[in-house]
């Protein structure tokens, strides 16, 4: 073949540009959605977990005695264990 007629297979004609084009940007949206999606689970489930901890946490300093007086033991397991993970970080 010449190179004339070379040329004039390898150009892309204005249909397959755009097609291109299209394909391209729904790529780069579908990226972006998935991405966004994945993001918003992440923080969904962060969320679930430190509202779970918080209710726990809750749960434990607001028990009482029988004559109704918050109880100090649990208070004090709590403040403990919370200062023991501290320092592990």
């Amino acid at each position: 073949m010449s190179n004339r007629m070379r040329k004039k297979m390898q150009k892309k004609t204005s249909y397959e540009k755009t097609k291109e084009e299209f394909e391209s940007v729904e790529e780069k949206r579908k990226k972006k959605k998935e991405d966004f999606l994945t993001d918003k689970q992440q923080r969904d489930e962060a969320i679930k977990k430190y509202k779970q901890k918080k209710e726990e946490t809750f749960q434990i300093l607001s028990k009482k005695t029988k004559k109704g007086q918050p109880n100090l033991n649990l208070q004090m397991e709590y403040l403990l264990q919370k200062i023991t993970q501290g320092a592990g970080k």
